[in-house]
């Protein structure tokens, strides 16, 4: 690998780092500004990236992007996390997909009774 080459695979690495450190700081745009371009070249179908996946759509949920975050949702369930920390990870992103559902049901229902 180049020096050129290596210096562009650290800036990726450090973006993606600074994606999760923002999630972790809740700053759901910032990280969402960052991880989004990011999937296509870091997670496919013969190479899944459960934790780019899952990064990215804590991101999209926390800055309200609905329709992306069930994307990138459906696109994680594509996969069976392999180690501890991906596993929690889907866990967490299942639930949030639950308090979602739910959250629509209620707001439907509240809804159809006016």
């Amino acid at each position: 690998m180049s020096d050129q080459q290596s210096k562009a695979v650290k800036k990726m690495a450090d973006r993606i780092v600074k994606g999760y450190e923002a999630v972790h700081s809740k700053n759901y745009q910032e990280a969402k500004e960052l991880l989004e371009p990011l999937v296509p070249l870091f997670h496919q179908e013969e190479k899944p990236n459960v934790t780019l996946l899952c990064y990215t759509s804590i991101a999209q949920l926390g800055s309200k992007d609905i329709d992306s975050f069930l994307q990138t949702y459906e696109e994680l369930k594509n996969y069976t996390p392999s180690k501890k920390g991906e596993k929690d990870l889907v866990k967490r992103v299942d639930e949030m997909f639950e308090e979602l559902m739910h959250a629509i049901n209620l707001d439907s229902d509240s809804n159809e009774s006016h």
